[in-house]
Parts: C-alpha cells; structure tokens; sequence
C-alpha cells in the first residue's frame, strides 16, 4: 500500500516559520548571502554562465542556512542528494531554489525537481513531510533582490506562496509581478464636489 505524502499546508508552513522568528532569520540569511554573494564575486557579470552565479548564490545562503539550524533545536540541516534541505519542526522540508516572478524555479527541471512536488512519492525517505522551496527572485538583470518567500507546488501546479520579510511577518501576497497600482478616482469626485460646493456658498454670501 502506498503511502501518500501530504500536500503542503499554508497556515501550518506559516505558523512554524513564525514560531522563533524563523521567517525572519531565513530572509536576512538570503539576504547576506546575497550582499555576500555580490561583495565576494564583482566579475559575475563576465561570467559565461549564469548557472555559476547561481551555484555560488546557493552556497552562500546555504551556509547561513546552516547556522541557522544549528542554533535552532527544531530545525535540522540534512545534506543529501548533492544539496541542503532544513527540516522544520520534523513535519516541514525545505530547499532553498532561484526563481522567477511566477515562482517557478530556474533550475533545470530534472526527474528530482519533477518529483518533489509530486507528494505521492516519499521522495528523500523522510515519511509524512510537506515539501516546500523557499525562493528568492532577482530583477531582470541581476542586480538586484527582488523577492524572498515559500512557494509550494503540486505536479507543476501552484498551490501557494508566503513572503518572508525582515521585519519578522510571514504574509501572503498577491500574484507575481505585482499588478500596477490603479488611480484613486473616487479622490477626483471628492475635489470636484468640494469646488462646486464652494462656488454655491459663495454665490449665497454675494447673492
């Protein structure tokens, strides 16, 4: 009988990120890996392959990953299949991926990659665990971090996603790319009546 894994959870994957500031920590480990990244690494932009930054982005938040776990009694740092993964609260896997504003990783999609986010399979061997990545998303040219949270996928469907900030939140956003923000038309009517209501009192004061 197979055993089928669990689909990821948006309201627990937030509580146990809330829980010890974990939300936060994970961001700002993103985010010096990344100042480190760029401080280490100036000639990136020469480079042939875009794969190599990422490769060397992924090791320097990977090792503050890694700090993190190990001064966190609810998160263990396992090393396996060529790759880092933090296991949250026993129940919650996380691997850290690149990612575009659709939240869709740039990795090469590989049997693996296919694989974790069929939770019909007992990918690692860690029974009952739900599969996340936590993703970070650059801007067009890569100078820039644009986006830092969970995604959790289904069989190449998006389930849901959580912004990680600094400040500690763990949020739902709306779809990436944020949509345009749309003019206040009611703030025009407004200025208009209050005109038209000042012309009437001062016909009535001159009447």
């Amino acid at each position: 009988m197979m055993l089928l894994m669990p689909l990821p959870l948006e309201d627990y994957v937030r509580q146990v990120l809330l829980e010890n500031g974990r939300g936060a920590k994970i961001h700002e480990a993103v985010a010096e890996g990344w100042a480190a990244f760029q401080s280490l690494y100036p000639q990136r932009h020469q480079w042939r392959r875009k794969s190599s930054s990422r490769h060397m982005m992924w090791e320097e938040v990977a090792q503050r990953l890694a700090v993190i776990a190990a001064d966190d009694q609810g998160i263990d740092a396992v090393e396996h299949q060529d790759t880092l993964s933090l296991i949250v609260e026993g129940a919650v896997l996380i691997r850290l991926k690149h990612a575009d504003t659709t939240l869709i990783t740039q990795n090469f999609p590989t049997a693996e990659a296919r694989a974790f986010d069929d939770h019909e399979q007992d990918l690692f061997g860690y029974a009952g665990l739900q599969r996340v990545r936590l993703c970070y998303v650059l801007n067009r040219y890569e100078t820039a971090l644009l986006w830092v949270g969970i995604a959790a996928h289904d069989k190449g469907s998006f389930l849901w996603k959580l912004e990680l900030e600094a400040a500690g939140a763990v949020q739902s956003i709306p779809q990436l790319p944020l949509p345009a923000p749309t003019e206040d038309t009611s703030r025009f009517a407004r200025i208009k009546r209050s005109a038209s209501d000042q012309d009437q009192a001062n016909k009535k004061r001159n009447g």
